[in-house]
């Protein structure tokens, strides 16, 4: 038997390639058609079973463009014998058996090519946010650089850098390819540690004092030689308990890695275990240097002020914990489904009020309670209207929960008392939000 070739190569079938900026790219073959038993003689016919003559054809492959050319021209959608230039939009002939010289010979002479050229050379400079220059073209290495910046400053997975999103961004806008998640590990540790020793040099060569903040992690506040606030997260630390020397040795630790040896203070919870941390912490970081504490460590310890007011608050709570869960149901009651939803803002409508969203709280946090009292006496003649004309609102309240009735609806006095927390409220917590500011030094709040 003869085997039967169906394509064979020979050397009038090798590509022709074309030279561009000095480098010899293959020119565009995008639809290369296959022989056919017509271009390559006549095959004989074999008959089946039938008798039947079967002509074998092949369909035209599209290949991908190879020539470097097709970096400036892009095909027109309705013709792809045409293309268009990405700079001076001019149209041109591009059949796959003409090459690309004529795309060639226009890119040499487009003013608005060089024009674009000159704009992205590595030598033009532009103002940075600083007021410094700063070279204009982003190389590959800024490109990753950044990348690696943004995925930690946006808590992103590593997986995003493989997303197809952000290829198709990249793609998009012309940028570099995105690297892996394996290099862009690699790329955050070797960027953590370099920042690290910086900051250690930075530490050695200013020999400022620094206050500390302590919640399991640790952060550093300081301000730097032209009085600018630095907030730095400087240690994530497995603290196996809360016990006092636990927490102080974690705390002695984390200073030693980073060689900080003078403190002016450390805030913390108003907890017992904390101050007992810090009795030892004055302890054995009083011996490190003369000048390690101010005042000899009689202002080392500082209060949590935001944990005192939570504290305030939770008890000034109690005192209206049965007002609180019953406007606490009623809402949580309008949020359990789309149609009460709907048959609220019917009332809310019907009561000329100003429609909006009804927040529900959380528990453990003081001041989303607050926001929701607030919200919810602005619609409370919804809320009446809701007793006065829903039935299932009504029934919602009578049945049982936790073994008791449920608590509600909200009647006279609960608003009133609603009212009166209101009042108590919004003093701590617009203290909170001031003493919580993280972009402002504590001692230039007002």
């Amino acid at each position: 038997m003869v085997p039967f070739n169906l394509f064979q190569m020979d050397s009038s079938s090798t590509p022709n390639r074309v030279s561009f900026e000095n480098n010899k790219d293959v020119e565009d073959e995008e639809a290369q058609e296959l022989p056919t038993p017509d271009s390559r003689g006549k095959r004989k016919d074999s008959s089946g079973a039938s008798g039947a003559t079967f002509n074998a054809t092949k369909a035209p492959r599209i290949l991908p463009p190879r020539s470097k050319i097709w970096n400036h021209f892009t095909r027109t959608k309705d013709n792809r014998d045409k293309c268009v230039c990405h700079y001076c939009n001019k149209k041109f002939c591009c059949k796959t058996k003409s090459g690309t010289s004529n795309l060639l010979k226009h890119i040499s002479i487009c003013k608005q090519f060089f024009a674009f050229s000159d704009g992205q050379s590595s030598t033009q400079h532009v103002m940075n946010e600083e007021g410094g220059l700063m070279i204009a073209k982003v190389s590959a290495e800024t490109f990753k650089e950044a990348t690696n910046e943004m995925m930690v400053i946006g808590e992103l997975p590593l997986c995003w850098v493989e997303s197809v999103a952000w290829k198709h961004f990249c793609n998009k806008m012309n940028l570099d390819n995105p690297v892996s998640r394996r290099t862009s590990t690699r790329d955050i540790v070797k960027m953590y540690l370099q920042r690290k020793n910086a900051m250690k040099k930075w530490f050695v060569a200013n020999k400022q004092r620094v206050s500390l903040t302590t919640d399991i992690w640790k952060a550093k506040i300081t301000l730097d030689a032209c009085w600018r606030l630095k907030k730095l997260i400087i240690g994530f630390k497995h603290v196996s308990d809360h016990k006092g020397q636990t927490i102080s040795k974690v705390l002695l630790d984390v200073l030693a890695d980073w060689g900080i040896e003078k403190i002016f203070c450390v805030t913390v919870d108003n907890a017992t275990a904390n101050s007992s941390a810090l009795r030892k912490f004055h302890s054995q970081f009083s011996s490190v240097s003369d000048d390690a504490l101010v005042l000899d460590g009689e202002l080392l310890h500082m209060r949590c002020c935001a944990h005192i007011i939570n504290l305030i608050v939770k008890d000034g709570l109690t005192n209206a914990n049965e007002s609180v869960n019953a406007v606490r149901n009623a809402v949580v009651y309008v949020r359990g489904s789309g149609n009460r939803l709907i048959s609220f803002q019917q009332k809310v409508e019907s009561g000329r009020m100003t429609r909006g969203s009804l927040p529900l709280d959380v528990t453990t946090r003081w001041n989303s309670t607050y926001l929701m009292l607030s919200i919810a006496l602005k619609f409370r003649v919804a809320f009446d209207k809701m007793e006065e004309e829903d039935k299932l609102y009504n029934d919602y309240f009578l049945e049982m929960d936790n073994g008791s009735k449920r608590t509600g609806p909200p009647q006279y006095t609960d608003w009133k008392a609603i009212e009166r927390l209101g009042r108590f409220l919004v003093i701590f917590y617009n203290s909170t939000l001031v003493v919580s500011a993280s972009t402002t030094p504590p001692t230039l709040r007002p």
